[in-house]
């Protein structure tokens, strides 16, 4: 979240001090000892090894406040950088409840990079201005899907999502800053070529992707020594969480930041590292000791969220792991029960088990937001929503279709962002005909190339005479109607945010719009345009001087998991990587199997064993959300791409202890079932080796019994699914006769 306060004052002594901030009784009571010592840590570096729910949030935001009441430090002259909004936003309200933070900078990398442009970009040069645009995944695939089209390559075989991220890994590289050479084979031509139009079109429209907000202020920093050392010397303590995910320009930015008082705190962990994929580097954290010149390095250890067992499992996995620094977890907490290992027959059969235990935990008294589905894969989500919807179970997807990526809302978006910078041509081209103006394709390309002979935005062009009479009828209605439209729409770009698309739903007629927009699909656009409303308005309230330009930043750098819905009972299904920094009572990952965790991509591209260790520290992240149950399910066989496919179970679940798996052997405990009391009914009289039936698996025959009430389960044996744990409270079981 984007902090709109004063940061006219740059060094550390403008303006007139502040009066200090009172001393916070209790401050330091209720932390363990290694987290006494982080947040008292005052001068010079600082690496907090942080296990999993290690209560690492609330060392970070006590030593804010310790910094600012104890030793003496203005909030203005601290920095803390964190990866998500919603972490950003956590931890402003959590020091806010102790003290006020008045101009301390709280913020994702990105919005602090954002924030800082919006100050000094101009001293880039090159034509950039403080009203850039800021463009998204979905924008910049729209400007990459235009240039394909401009050029005449394939769009199935460069596809502009895939183009897309070969061109962020590529900012992102060691060659940053150059392109990709020519002569290196088709592939890296045609993304040599593509890239140099999409640079030379975000300049031409003002507009800056993700990787550029970085990639910008490294430049400010590298090519102008002095504004470097402005911010260095203003922000006396510098701290950084989930240090184990910065990528290369993170880790130089970093740098530059802490470099003119040394004061850098760094919290992290290596094992839970999963975000190689798109350039993090384990490094930064490994050699932060030899980076940062003899750190204090302090582990917290004890863990707060999860049970003993959970806790020994996912230690048993990761422990396979090379590269990592050496904790040992530890728990004050209860032993809690066993994880369960389901296997299932297919994908559908999956779904159906995870229904069936839901509605277990639920008749157990768990309430259904307590509950969170994980997957490697999106493609697995299919059929788990299908069984969810057959058993009528409620359910969110977190990191689907999200509020800001709905139809209507880009499209004021777009229309709010072209207001605060014309020369956005990829919000151009989304809010043309949207009203339909009568605007076809044959005459936006006529107005492209016209304005690209010119080097003019396309509202430039719209707004031309010359430009006009290149089309006829309704489109050159339509497009002098535009134009008169952003021309009025003009004088709001200074409103509040909410003043602002006010004045836009009445200029566009909102009702007849959304008329227009309406596509039969049960979509409640007006329900939507109204919660955007709410969101401007909100917003307005937080930061009375962010304006529209501050809401369009702030909802440009909205994460995956910022639209999650908290106040709805539902299960929540998201895939491990969004799983992150979150943490629910009852926890399902499905899918462990060879190829899919890990992934095939881990097993046969990667170097070394490189891919297959972040693939462990994903499941380490995974199993580390659970508070009290752990279910873990792989399936026989699996439908994916229209072909159906055996199932090898995941070597990961090898490396969990048996012990510490329900039903399974223990060398302590031959059995190792625990006491069997079979619940009333047709289930009492069950014995091992009787002959069952089941109505999806077939005859099978019963290996163990264990537990009681709606947990009693038998593990049956059959001969084409293999061993199966069922519930006897759902599994319908009839005996053979």
């Amino acid at each position: 979240m984007v902090d709109w306060m004063d940061v006219r004052g740059l060094q550390a002594g403008a303006g007139e001090a502040p009066a200090a901030p009172r001393a916070i009784e209790g401050l330091l009571d209720g932390l363990n000892e290694p987290q006494r010592a982080a947040v008292t840590h005052a001068e010079g570096p600082l690496l907090i090894l942080a296990g999993p729910g290690s209560g690492k949030t609330r060392v970070v935001t006590h030593r804010i406040a310790w910094l600012v009441t104890e030793h003496g430090v203005r909030p203005e002259e601290i920095l803390a950088i964190t990866f998500t909004n919603k972490a950003a936003r956590e931890m402003r309200e959590r020091v806010e409840r102790m003290l006020p933070l008045g101009r301390a900078w709280v913020s994702t990398f990105h919005s602090m990079c954002a924030r800082l442009l919006r100050r000094e970009i101009e001293v880039l040069g090159e034509g950039w201005t403080r009203d850039f645009s800021i463009y998204d995944t979905s924008d910049r695939n729209a400007l990459i899907k235009r240039i394909l089209r401009e050029k005449n390559y394939d769009r199935t075989r460069f596809r502009p999502a895939v183009v897309g991220g070969w061109i962020s890994e590529w900012k992102n590289g060691p060659d940053a800053g150059s392109l990709p050479g020519e002569g290196d084979g088709i592939e890296e031509e045609v993304l040599s070529r593509v890239m140099k139009a999409y640079e030379e079109a975000l300049r031409a429209s003002n507009a800056l992707d993700f990787d550029d907000l970085l990639l910008k202020v490294l430049a400010l920093f590298e090519g102008h020594p002095g504004l470097r050392d402005a911010y260095s010397s203003r922000f006396r303590f510098v701290s950084v969480d989930e240090y184990q995910d910065t990528n290369r320009v993170q880790y130089l930015l970093t740098k530059h930041l802490s470099g003119y008082h040394g004061n850098i705190a760094v919290c992290g962990d290596p094992d839970q590292s999963i975000y190689g994929w798109r350039g993090a580097d384990l490094r930064n954290i490994l050699d932060f000791e030899e980076d940062f010149g003899a750190p204090r390095v302090i582990k917290l250890e004890q863990n707060y969220r999860s049970t003993k067992t959970i806790l020994a499992a996912a230690q048993a996995v990761i422990e396979n792991n090379a590269e990592r620094k050496e904790k040992a977890l530890w728990s004050e907490g209860v032993e809690g029960e066993r994880v369960c290992v389901l296997e299932c027959g297919d994908e559908n059969d999956e779904g159906r088990e995870i229904a069936l235990q839901i509605r277990a935990l639920e008749r157990a008294g768990a309430s259904l937001d307590s509950v969170a589905v994980f997957y490697r894969a999106n493609f697995m989500q299919r059929a788990l929503e299908t069984q969810l919807s057959l058993a009528k179970v409620p359910y969110q997807v977190v990191g689907g279709v999200e509020f800001y990526a709905r139809r209507e809302v880009r499209d004021l978006i777009a229309y709010l962002k072209l207001v605060v910078n014309p020369t956005d041509d990829v919000a151009f081209l989304r809010v043309i005909n949207s009203p339909r103006r009568g605007v076809g394709d044959r005459s936006l390309e006529k107005l492209v190339a016209w304005a690209a002979d010119r080097r003019l935005s396309l509202l430039e062009a719209a707004r031309s005479g010359e430009a006009r009479e290149l089309v006829r009828g309704r489109a050159r209605t339509g497009m002098i109607a535009f134009s008169e439209l952003m021309e009025r729409l003009g004088g709001i770009a200074d409103l509040s945010a909410a003043g602002a698309l006010d004045a836009l739903l009445e200029e566009i007629d909102v009702q007849a719009w959304l008329a227009q927009v309406d596509d039969g699909a049960g979509t409640d656009r007006e329900a939507n345009v109204d919660e955007l409303h709410s969101h401007a308005a909100e917003f307005d309230k937080l930061y009375p001087e962010g304006g529209l330009r501050g809401f369009l930043q702030d909802i440009a750098l909205v994460g995956e998991t910022d639209g999650m819905d908290e106040e709805q009972s539902q299960v929540t299904l998201m895939t491990l990587h969004a799983a992150k920094g979150l943490e629910f009572p009852h926890v399902f990952i499905i899918g462990l199997e060879e190829e899919l965790l890990p992934h095939s991509r881990a097993i046969f591209e990667s170097d070394g064993d490189e891919g297959l260790e972040e693939e462990r520290r994903l499941l380490y992240v995974g199993m580390t959300r659970a508070r009290e149950r752990l279910f873990l399910t792989h399936a026989a066989c699996r439908l994916h791409f229209g072909q159906e496919s055996t199932r090898v179970p995941s070597r990961f679940l090898e490396e969990i202890p048996p012990r510490l798996v329900e039903g399974a052997e223990d060398e302590e405990d031959d059995a190792g079932l625990g006491a069997f009391e079979a619940p009333e009914g047709k289930y009492a009289e069950l014995r091992v080796g009787e002959a069952v039936v089941h109505d999806h698996f077939g005859r099978g025959t019963i290996e163990a019994l264990q537990g009681s009430g709606v947990n009693a389960r038998a593990t049956v044996h059959f001969p084409v699914y293999g061993s199966k744990h069922l519930l006897l409270a759902y599994a319908k079981l009839v005996r053979h006769r």
